[in-house]
């Protein structure tokens, strides 16, 4: 006789880290733009270029590309722009990680400030957030049955799994042609852009990631008529593709972690030959995990009236998905212009982020607390700061209910801003509205003890020849058929048959017939 094992394949988190840090460097303006007279605004994304896991810590290395917008001294060319990159090299300690780990990597940008030195030189400091997660797959043999293990009882218990069906990385690039209003003239030079993506929303399907959105599109330019002023343009596209992942379906659980790329804007003529078009490239980086809930029938116990079978357990540590969820709350700011600032004629673009700063259970509820950065670029009544912007905290503290929790359960955030708004209510007071998606996902640990062996022995004759031949058995609390055949030498069945009994279902009280099976090695 001998075991039949199924192979179980599940994942566990093997670390979690997040490390802050600092890049920052001096920039010179090209000899070929004008000085700088006054900052107005600034923009900057982290892009993570290569991962190499180690013995004890990953490297990270990226770049954090950074934009300007100021206002010049120049008379009929008073904005310019500059942009660049900050390189980084980053080494994250983690004693879990070992060569060859998985991990996925998030960087996040949390603040970025540009000073001006003088007219020609500023310097830009990026504080920099990464979080790193590594999950690690294990497997194990678990004991379902025996084969040609006649007279041996064998229990079993359903166990569900949690296990990784899929895990890839892709890019979903997203190109756009934006044809500007008739009423507008001809673009010489694009100033200033901004690409951002909202509502995004994705799902697993037969064939792989879908994934739609908004791609929200926002330009300054300079005409080609040189008198004409500058010119505002906005424009929404919306966009979906899917995702190639092999080996998943629509009933699987999707859990993704989504973050757009550096987009560009240029320009291009129409079939008339005037430059009115606008050439938008970006691309959404796509971290996909898929996972699916399994279910087997491990055995749990054995035993058996003619012979002394024990046996051997190791204990398999491993995590569950205890709940995916894609909450959303709304997030909503009223804030009034300082003092130094001119009043606002017209609001012509809004862009946002947002901050997680503590994730905490409570009572069958996580809480979540944190802030959307808004910053708002508007035309100003003061002719010489004709356009500004103004920068709004909308702190908020979010209850998402979940399933009760223990403190060993891991929480995983991802943030995303759905939607963002700013209005005027007021005089010189401002309005922030903002939708915030928390992609939440809680793994629960548990540990369970595996049967991979067992130890056969000629059955104790003595002692079994001590057991009463036939008992009449008064069923007592955490009693089941099981423990008193364990017990008594006999089987399941001579039990249920004996005491007429359709199922395995006993209660204290209950009064039942045990008699020993004769049958030896």
């Amino acid at each position: 006789m001998e075991l039949t094992k199924n192979r179980i394949t599940t994942t566990n988190l093997k670390a979690a880290k997040y490390v802050e840090f600092t890049v920052d460097d001096d920039f010179n303006v090209p000899d070929v733009k004008g000085d700088i007279d006054r900052q107005i605004a600034s923009k900057g994304q982290v892009t993570i270029e290569n991962i190499d896991v180690m013995e004890g810590k990953a490297r990270i290395t990226g770049t954090v590309s950074y934009a300007i917008l100021y206002q010049t001294d120049r008379e009929g060319d008073s904005f310019e722009s500059h942009d660049g990159e900050l390189p980084f090299e980053e080494t994250i300690n983690a004693d879990e990680l070992s060569l060859g780990d998985k991990v996925s990597v998030q960087g996040v940008l949390e603040d970025l400030y540009v000073t001006v030195i003088n007219s020609r030189k500023y310097e830009v400091r990026g504080l920099v957030g990464v979080k790193l997660w590594a999950c690690q797959q294990i497997t194990a043999d678990g004991a379902v049955g025996i084969a040609n293990g006649s007279g041996i009882e064998c229990m079993t218990e359903k166990v569900s799994f949690t296990n990784l069906a899929a895990s890839s990385r892709d890019i979903m690039k997203i190109k756009e042609d934006i044809e500007i209003p008739a009423n507008k003239p001809n673009i010489g030079r694009v100033l200033w852009d901004q690409v951002n993506f909202s509502e995004i929303e994705s799902r697993a399907t037969d064939v792989g990631v879908h994934i739609s959105g908004k791609m929200d599109i926002f330009v300054i330019y300079k005409p080609d008529d040189e008198v004409a002023p500058v010119q505002y343009v906005s424009a929404t596209r919306e966009f979906q593709d899917t995702v190639n992942c092999d080996g998943i379906d629509e009933d699987m659980i999707l859990d993704d972690m989504i973050t757009a790329s550096r987009g560009s804007v240029s320009v291009r003529a129409n079939d008339g030959g005037e430059d009115r078009i606008l050439q938008v490239e970006s691309s959404l980086n796509v971290d996909i995990k898929v996972y699916e809930d399994v279910e087997a029938d491990l055995l749990k116990d054995m035993f058996s009236y003619s012979a002394q079978v024990d046996p051997v357990r190791s204990r398999f540590s491993y995590e569950n998905l205890l709940m995916r969820n894609n909450a959303k709350t709304r997030v909503v700011k009223k804030e009034r212009l300082k003092s130094s600032q001119p009043s606002i004629l017209q609001i012509v673009n809004v862009t946002g982020s947002v901050d997680i700063d503590d994730v905490r259970p409570a009572d069958d509820a996580v809480v979540v607390e944190g802030a959307v950065k808004a910053a708002v670029l508007y035309v100003s009544s003061d002719d010489s700061r004709p356009l500004c912007q103004m920068e709004v905290v909308a702190p908020f503290s979010y209850r998402v209910e979940t399933v009760p929790l223990r403190t060993q359960d891991s929480i995983r955030i991802t943030p995303a801003l759905n939607q963002i708004t700013a209005a005027l209510p007021g005089n010189d007071e401002v309005e922030i509205k903002a939708i915030v998606d928390m992609g939440m996902t809680i793994f629960t640990r548990k540990e369970i003890e595996l049967i991979d062996d067992m130890t056969v022995a000629p059955v104790d004759m003595k002692k079994k020849a001590v057991a009463p031949g036939i008992v009449g058995y008064v069923v007592r609390d955490g009693d089941s058929i099981w423990s008193i055949a364990k017990q008594y030498y006999s089987s399941l069945d001579s039990i249920r048959k004996l005491n007429s009994l359709e199922g395995d279902d006993v209660k204290a009280g209950d009064r039942l017939i045990v008699v020993k099976c004769a049958g030896k090695n």
